[in-house]
């Protein structure tokens, strides 16, 4: 079986084939996978594909679907949101897919994102799609030692 991204413009996947694309396509992930997986007699790939699926369905989560990529939000206070991306998309679509997410958590209410990365191709992602945003006062920042990214989608909004 060959799994590898599918241009969403060609072919919209099944959630779960999301899942499985992205659990493969996720290399730092599935270096944190490899001695557990070991243990319990599994691939990092499918323990990895199968953390994914358990973070995806907790109902605190607010789901989000662009091409294939799938989003979940965790709401935190004062209008900020934990934002985790599991993609089977090109990368020119995952751009476009993180930019109609932006769009809609900034229509949800929510004035600032975060996630979490080390890998220099989705930070380099991630600014090129806050860059492409039409909000005034949105911009994005990156903390390389923590590996944190944010995102604030616009001018600040009351409590």
């Amino acid at each position: 079986m060959n799994i590898h991204v599918v241009d969403s413009n060609q072919k919209m996947l099944v959630p779960n084939d999301i899942f499985i694309v992205a659990a493969h396509e996720f290399k730092e992930g599935l270096k944190q996978y490899e001695k557990a997986a070991k243990k319990v007699g599994m691939t990092p790939e499918r323990l990895q594909y199968s953390v994914m699926i358990k973070m995806f369905q907790d109902p605190k989560l607010i789901r989000l679907r662009a091409g294939n990529t799938m989003f979940a939000i965790k709401a935190l206070p004062k209008r900020t949101g934990f934002v985790m991306s599991f993609n089977a998309d090109t990368a020119p679509n995952y751009i476009n897919n993180i930019i109609e997410c932006f769009y809609a958590a900034r229509k949800m209410g929510f004035d600032i994102l975060f996630a979490q990365t080390h890998s220099p191709a989705m930070v380099k992602i991630l600014k090129a799609a806050v860059r492409r945003v039409k909000l005034p006062d949105a911009y994005a920042k990156f903390d390389s030692n923590t590996g944190v990214f944010m995102a604030v989608t616009g001018k600040p909004r009351g409590e």
